[in-house]
């Protein structure tokens, strides 16, 4: 048996009965998280940033965190031993990025770990390259990520669905928090953040590489789209 998770982005472009017939007839069975790992993930950003002072960056998304990586390493007076680590204060900024998961990630763990699952091979599908190569390099027992995009190349078809307007994870995803916060979408806002300094007016910054949200992703979006 072959077990199959789909993003909320995914989940959006079809209807349901057009994607569960798709599934099906690939030999797929779709499988659901039971725990509200969004509700979880913002609840362990809030306890980052209640015991801390930094600033946290948010690590949702590696091509962001990417980013802001390369800005602090260029940055740097000093020689480093090697790459920042994505839970290490860095070296004259009060900044950190979070040691924390993505909501897909740790939507992935449970998936794998569930025993009535053990047995079938489970595919965790992703709006984005970067997702899938970070869940990859996990090596989770007997699962693949793959970007959307690329699973269906495999199957050779795709269904019939539209790419959807709006993320289902939209920017603002810690506006209720109750710190200041900052949203921000796109490679040139990120960088612009960073440079400029105006991270340190925050408790947090939210990033998304892609503009508006995982919507536009490489591993959903398509030429004809």
């Amino acid at each position: 048996m072959t077990y199959i998770w789909i993003n909320p982005v995914v989940e959006q472009m079809y209807e349901e009965y057009v994607l569960d017939q798709f599934l099906k007839r690939h030999g797929l069975e779709r499988v659901r998280c039971r725990t509200d790992w969004g509700r979880i993930v913002k609840e362990k950003y809030i306890r980052l940033i209640t015991e801390g002072g930094e600033t946290v960056m948010d690590a949702r998304c590696p091509m962001a965190c990417g980013l802001v990586k390369e800005w602090a390493e260029d940055k740097s007076s000093c020689e480093n031993s090697g790459p920042l680590k994505v839970n290490e204060q860095m070296e004259g900024y009060s900044m950190k990025i979070a040691d924390i998961e993505p909501i897909l990630i740790h939507c992935a763990r449970e998936i794998c770990s569930r025993q009535e699952l053990k047995d079938g091979r489970k595919i965790i599908t992703t709006p984005c390259q970067a997702l899938a190569d970070m869940g990859n390099s996990l090596k989770l027992y007997n699962t693949r990520f793959f970007s959307w995009n690329s699973f269906l190349e495999t199957l050779g078809e795709r269904p019939e669905g539209n790419v959807p307007e709006f993320s289902p994870i939209p920017p603002g995803f810690f506006r209720e928090l109750g710190q200041r916060t900052m949203s921000l979408t796109g490679r040139e806002s990120i960088e612009q953040c960073v440079q400029d300094g105006s991270w340190q007016r925050v408790r947090l910054v939210e990033m998304l590489y892609c503009r508006d949200g995982c919507h536009n992703g490489d591993g959903v979006v398509t030429d004809e789209a």
